[in-house]
Order: structure tokens, then sequence, then C-alpha cells
């Protein structure tokens, strides 16, 4: 276990949030035939199977609840539901990681970010990955295939027809222009498709190189928000007026 001062400043923020709404601690245990437990350095963590198949229904994990590993495993485990073992293992912890990250302030590394090089709260979530993975391999097999998962939009969000969906994100859209600096005209969201794909129309008032990050970023702020996988594509809008354009 890590004291709060090991905690690098951009997971800081973002770890004391999630510790004060865990979601997934420990909770009644299930039958062995229905899941993976393991556990290392006083932590544990477990995923109830679904009629022991590789999809997990359930996770839930044991660590001191003032530990920074508490949000990391928290976060790994809401990440584990509905997605196979195989998932969980490859991908649980780079969501994670990238839930608790503050892109506004300075990565902790100078190359890329991994769990491996994120910092001594990762640790241990880390080995007992591992466990996982030799637990899942014992019991299901090594996969040679590539991992195709791709969590599905919620019921509710499916539910929903466009304009639905165009009322639940544009007032996130809002807020993110609006904590950004940004107008309501430097972009907009144009269209919703048949894969629920969103495409925006940026005006020049965003600069070309600005683009990318921004959509990374209002991405990754809509899935934070929503809860959706959402997927974010542009589409150009050019000034009407030519000599603006020069």
């Amino acid at each position: 276990m890590n004291s709060r001062a090991d905690i690098p400043e951009a997971f800081a923020g973002r770890i004391t949030d999630r510790l004060g709404h865990l979601v997934h601690a420990a909770s009644a245990p299930v039958p062995d035939t229905a899941k993976i437990a393991v556990d290392a350095d006083g932590m544990s963590l477990t995923l109830t199977l679904d009629n022991a198949t590789e999809t997990v229904v359930d996770a839930h994990f044991s660590a001191p609840p003032e530990a920074a590993e508490s949000a990391v495993l928290d976060l790994l485990c809401a990440h584990a539901i509905g997605a196979p073992v195989r998932e969980v293992v490859e991908h649980g912890l780079v969501f994670a990681l990238h839930a608790l990250h503050d892109p506004n302030v300075p990565s902790p590394v100078a190359g890329i970010l991994t769990p491996r090089n994120a910092g001594a709260c990762f640790a241990i979530p880390l080995r007992l990955v591992a466990a996982v993975r030799r637990e899942a391999e014992a019991r299901f097999g090594r996969h040679k295939d590539t991992n195709f998962f791709d969590r599905p939009y919620s019921e509710a969000w499916q539910k929903l027809d466009k304009t639905g969906k165009r009322d639940l994100v544009l007032p996130h859209i809002a807020r993110f222009k609006a904590d950004n600096g940004l107008s309501d005209g430097s972009f907009e969201l144009v269209e919703i498709d048949q894969y629920d794909r969103l495409f925006l129309a940026f005006t020049d008032e965003v600069p070309a190189w600005d683009k990318p990050v921004l959509l990374m970023r209002l991405e990754r702020w809509l899935r934070e928000q929503t809860g959706e996988r959402i997927e974010l594509f542009t589409e150009v809008v050019k000034d009407a007026n030519r000599i603006r354009r020069l």
C-alpha cells in the first residue's frame, strides 16, 4: 500500500475523488465454480463469471479504503463487468489509467504512459491482473487470436432515437466548450449515424493543429459523463468568406 505522497500529481485529484465513492469494494463471496479470485500483498480481486464462461457479470476487490490502489481496482472492476476476462487482463488497467489521469496536469513520465510506469499505486493491481491471467489461461486456455472486444452501448442508449441521443450529449458538449473557453459556434454536432458515431463540424475558430487533441479530450469527457463508448469524428466547415481563407 502506498502513501498519498507516492501518488503522481497527474492522478492525485481523480484518485481522491474516486476514493470518496468506491462502488466495487468487497461484497459477499460467490461459489468457487463461478469466479476467479486472486490476491497479492493483502489485496484481492474477484471476478464473478457467467455460468463459468469467460464473461464477467460482477467484480469486486478488497483493499484498504484509503489506499490509492482502491481507486485503481474500483475502476478496473467497473471495466470488467460485461467484458470477457481476456479484455480485463489486456485493457482493464489501461482503462483505469486513463480514467485517473488528469490531462491538464503534466504526465509523470516523458514517454508513453502505461500502468507499468504510472507509479507505485499500479504495482499491486498489476500483480493481481497477472494472477487473473494465469488463472484464466489454466481454466480456458491461452488465446492465440486477436482481441476484438468492443463494449456495446447501454440498453438505455440503444432505446433512444437520434433526437434523444442528441439531447443526452449536447449539454455535456456545451459544458466542455465553456470549460475550455470555446464559443458556442466553435464546433457543432452535425450527425449521429446508424452506427452511433458522432460527427462534429469545426469552424476556423479552432486551429487545425489543435483539433486532434481537442477531439480526444472531448471524447474522453463524453465517455466519462455519459458512461457510453462515445466515438467522435470530424467534418470540416470552411469560412464562408473566401478572403479570410486565403
